[in-house]
């Protein structure tokens, strides 16, 4: 029984989502965008960093960057 509150939780959770991205205008969808993606290079950063704490800021973006290049989505 959890499970299919928990889909059905998610299903109303996306719908929400989705309602609140067709209501942006598209300059407001792509500062979201982008303000995702930051945010995602932040964390991945921060976990290079705190692995390999010797490693410059250089060696870290070119960390975040290399993965980012090389993901899979499989």
């Amino acid at each position: 029984m959890a499970v299919a509150a928990s889909s059905d939780h998610q299903r109303t959770a996306h719908e929400r989502q989705v309602s609140i991205y067709r209501a942006m205008t598209p300059a407001q969808r792509l500062e979201q965008a982008l303000g995702m993606n930051r945010a995602m290079r932040e964390l991945m950063a921060a976990g290079f960093r705190e692995r390999n704490p010797a490693w410059s800021e250089n060696q870290l973006r070119r960390a975040v960057a290399d993965r980012i290049l090389h993901a899979r989505t499989e």
